[in-house]
């Protein structure tokens, strides 16, 4: 069977043409020939056929393949050529689809260019080319994103047809090709360097002055058309028409080594990167031979490079020099560097019979023709820095700028090269890049639509370009149109999609994740299991189950291969379609749980060692023991700081892995893991979140079917809901985990939920009701011998007597708790206790005991990290030094209350505000 795509769609065999039905089955062909032997799913299959399908297309879908299978089936053949494996599969062997056919050719005659054999290069392209009988798939209907799969094929047509005119005008062919040029100039008048051939071959025949009217046309075309002015190819190539010098260059001897200048060109559209420039400028002075440029796929490191060196042109006289060493290429093999010598060689005019034949000796001749020489040499896309290091000149007046995607570490402490990092862009750098290839009125039509395509962009300039790309192609189409097909899309990457696998993201991912050893390669799968952005190397070892030393050699190889981020805190992040990436060759359902749960026991066991850090004297929760491989890394000191800022660095990956404790069916840890948040989003004012964990672990409970767990989780979420205002469904809870409660006969359990009982009460106003719950929670505490609860209750009773203006009962009442707070050496409820004191004095007029217990409170609270309840004091302490009339003393204590809940960003930080505006004002 032969498949022809290069033109009508057509299915050949011995002879004769198959019978491909109707224009909807013949898409349904078309649709699977874009991916032989690659399985479709019938939704993909659907929206490569139809646009908007009716309800009956996957009927119709089904109809046209069984049709298509007795339509292609060839006498004797057992096997049908479309096979059905969770979709649709078409087989196809080598030799049997054009399309194939024309990549081979494509790639022979590239191979030939490179290796200087132009005839047989030019021959191999022209063979390609007669392959094409049309447009591809000229007479198939398809869908909007079956266009996209036929501007793929169209375009590596017209890459081969540029490439072909190029071999051809180098062997003199100039004059035959006139006609053909202008015709395809027809067609496509912006297309800057058709342009420029059809000048040169118009010149080189003798007709200069029809080649200058092609300048005119050109240029009138892209001013009117887009508001820009010819490129810098176009314009040189109208310069050397002027001066009658468009006639092809002969050649230079090694001995005379006169100005080469081997740079791709520069891009029309090159906007930021002004501080990674500000570095490279570097190269001009003297002092650093050698730059690194280094960053992830798609990042822009060789368009950096090549503009550069466009840029920095008069500081090397002698000329620049290029290779691409095709280290991360994908499909294509490393370039060996005694190939990349032999080609700078050349350029340099050394005969190709008086090359050496060694790779050493090929570096020494370079480096010998280069020593008394100011050129610049682009080393592109290395490897490693065994790839590049044999072309590096050494000469002093020389630079060398390497690109790669791995950070060439040993190349870098060899050479002591200079280091350009490049990053993704944030809005405010790519939004111009858009702005350049779209035009600045498009999308100021445009902003939210704009803000979604930088969103699922995420800074990565290729991305930009291919989306840039689609949107330039279709001007009549909103950009809301594309932004929607981009989110719409299942994956990030999906979205980004190319067919062309130099600017495919996918494509450029999984090569340099086969790059990969097989420990960095397997955590690289497991990072997309991860619930967050960004983890420390204790939560990777744990996904690893390898030891913090082996994950520490993979996370170190990953880094170098930019596939990964090291971050502050000594924390590692990726970017958005690594993750992406890292989703799509995840491990097994079976590999993927017990990855899940070392990570989910290195979280658990970890925050509740820093709970207890936080708070001693809360009651125990069972926790089983932590899986082998799972790292559990208490803070350090054992001081309840360090827990605090562990907790701070992990508190949205705490909270990210609640969800996918309770994704991933390991229920017990979602309930455990909110309990482990419960102090530190207490001191951190975050109610919100307090809530958000619990209606987790809430449901976590129920599927679990324990009473006490649903208690405690009813419990936590209705304290969380009372502080937020949300009393009537907070009572709801209450009244559940009081009605669970009973039937555990524990006394500490009732008292807990009592006292939260009494926070719903104060909220509403009802004090009677509030001190009565927490009396009765005092007596609970009192049976159980619980100190801890029997303070919490008596401050708790003294705080609502205080509200009720019995201050002298409030205050004995806190004293006592005071006083059993400091006996067990509970700090934190120290410092609650006696900011209710301060509030009780204060009451009574006596401001300099209120003003003491205040003080006392806030130095407390900093002490514990507990910023919530610094500011509730700060703000008290500023209400007794205004009462005693001393305005200054309240400012100062407000000053140091507004920072803090601003960083909190809590809703009493407005009225803090005003009411310092008033105090500086008197």
């Amino acid at each position: 069977m032969r498949f022809r795509v290069l033109g009508p769609l057509r299915a050949e065999s011995e002879g004769r043409e198959a019978a491909l039905g109707g224009p909807r089955q013949r898409a349904v062909l078309a649709a699977l020939l874009t991916a032989p032997n690659e399985t479709l799913s019938r939704a993909r299959l659907t929206e490569l056929v139809w646009d908007k399908p009716n309800p009956s297309a996957e009927a119709n879908l089904r109809g046209y393949v069984w049709k298509l299978r007795a339509a292609l089936r060839e006498p004797g053949e057992e096997r049908p050529r479309i096979l059905w494996d969770r979709g649709f599969r078409i087989r196809v062997e080598p030799g049997e689809l054009d399309a194939w056919e024309f990549d081979l050719l494509a790639a022979q005659a590239r191979r030939d260019r490179d290796a200087g054999r132009t005839a047989d290069a030019a021959d191999a392209y022209g063979k390609a080319l007669a392959l094409c009988s049309g447009e591809p798939f000229q007479d198939v209907e398809g869908s909007a994103r079956f266009e996209g799969l036929r501007t793929a094929l169209r375009e590596r047509r017209e890459r081969v047809v540029e490439q072909y005119i190029e071999l051809r005008m180098s062997l003199g062919e100039h004059a035959d090709l006139i006609s053909e040029l202008r015709d395809r100039h027809a067609r496509q008048p912006l297309w800057e360097h058709l342009a420029a051939q059809l000048m040169l071959a118009l010149a080189r025949s003798g007709r200069r002055g029809e080649a200058l009217e092609v300048y005119r046309d050109t240029r009138a075309a892209l001013v009117e058309t887009l508001g820009t002015e010819p490129d810098s190819e176009l314009q040189d190539v109208h310069r050397r028409v002027l001066r009658g010098e468009s006639g092809p260059e002969a050649p230079r001897p090694a001995s005379m080594l006169a100005p080469v200048d081997q740079l791709p060109f520069d891009l029309s559209v090159f906007t930021g990167r002004d501080s990674e420039t500000a570095l490279l400028n570097g190269l001009k002075e003297p002092g650093t031979g050698v730059a690194v440029v280094s960053g992830p796929a798609g990042v822009g490191k060789t368009s950096l490079a090549v503009r550069w060196a466009h840029r920095a042109k008069d500081a090397f006289p002698d000329g620049r020099l290029y290779v691409d060493l095709r280290g991360f290429t994908p499909g294509e093999p490393p370039l060996d560097p005694g190939e990349a010598l032999r080609r700078l060689l050349e350029a340099l005019g050394t005969p190709a019979g008086t090359i050496p034949a060694g790779t050493e000796q090929r570096a020494a001749r370079f480096r010998e023709l280069l020593a008394d020489k100011r050129m610049l040499v682009v080393v592109d896309n290395a490897k490693d820095p065994a790839q590049a290091r044999p072309l590096l000149p050494g000469a002093p007046g020389c630079r060398v700028i390497v690109t790669s995607r791995s950070r060439l570490t040993g190349l870098i402490a060899s050479t002591g090269a200079m280091v350009v990092a490049v990053e993704t862009m944030d809005d405010e750098q790519a939004r111009p890049l858009l702005a350049a290839r779209l035009g600045a009125a498009r999308l100021d039509a445009e902003p939210e639509a704009v803000q979604r395509i930088l969103d699922v962009c995420a800074g990565l300039p290729l991305a930009l370009a291919v989306v840039a790309a689609r949107a330039a192609a279709r001007p009549e189409d909103p950009l809301d149109l594309l932004a929607d097909e981009l989110c719409t899309a299942a994956t990030p990457l999906d979205s980004l999609h190319s067919d062309d696998p130099a600017t495919d993201p996918r494509s450029l991912l999984r090569w340099s994740y086969e790059q990969l050893g097989e420990e960095a390669a397997r955590l690289l799968r497991f990072l997309g299991l991860h619930p967050h952005l960004d983890w420390s190397a204790p939560a990777a070892a744990s996904l690893l189950g390898a030891g913090p030393e082996r994950t520490g050699a993979a996370l170190a190889e990953l880094v170098e291969a930019n596939l990964l981020r090291r971050r502050p805190g000594r924390r590692y992040g990726c970017h958005d379609l690594v993750l992406a990436f890292a989703d799509e060759v995840a491990p097994s359902p079976a590999e993927s749980a017990a990855v899940v749960e070392r990570m989910l026991d290195h979280y658990l066991h970890t925050a509740v060692a820093a709970s207890f850090l936080l708070n001693p004297h809360r009651d125990p929760i069972p926790v089983g023991r932590a899986k082998t491989g799972a790292v559990v890394e208490p803070p350090a000191d054992g001081a309840g700081a360090a827990a605090m800022a562990w907790m701070g660095a992990e508190r949205a990956a705490l909270m990210a892995a609640v969800r996918t404790a309770a994704a991933h069916g390991f229920d017990a840890h979602c309930w455990q893991l909110a309990w482990t948040l419960h102090d530190y989003l207490l001191r951190r004012g975050r109610r919100h979140d307090q809530a958000a964990v619990w209606r987790s672990g809430l449901d976590a409970a129920d599927r679990l079917g324990d009473t006490a767990v649903q208690t405690r989780a009813h419990r936590q979420l209705a304290q969380a809901l009372a502080h937020l205002g949300r009393r009537e469904e907070a009572r709801e809870h209450l009244e559940q985990a009081l009605r669970k409660g009973k039937d555990l006969d524990n006394p500490v359990d009732q008292a807990h939920t009592l006292q939260v009982y009494g926070v719903l009460w104060h909220r509403e106003g009802a004090y009677a009701e509030a001190i009565d719950c927490n009396r009765r929670a005092l007596d609970c505490y009192r049976t159980a011998g619980h100190r801890a609860g029997q303070a919490g209750a008596l401050n708790s009773i003294g705080w609502i007597l205080t509200l009720t203006g019995d201050h002298e009962a409030a205050i004995a009442c806190c004293e006592q708790a005071l006083a059993l707070m400091r006996s067990i050496g509970h700090r934190s409820g120290e410092a609650a206790t006696a900011d209710s004191l301060g509030v009780a004095h204060h009451g009574l007029g006596q401001y300099d005991e209120a003003a003491a217990y205040l003080r006392r409170a806030v130095d407390l609270y900093r002490e514990t990290d507990s910023r919530a309840g610094e500011a509730k004091s700060l703000t008290r302490l500023a209400d007794v030094y205004e009462a005693a009339g001393d305005a200054a003393a309240a400012a100062a204590a407000l000053e140091q209350a507004l920072p803090v809940l601003e960083g909190l960003e809590l809703p009493d930080a407005a009225a803090v505000r005003a009411r310092l505006d008033g105090l500086r004002g008197r």
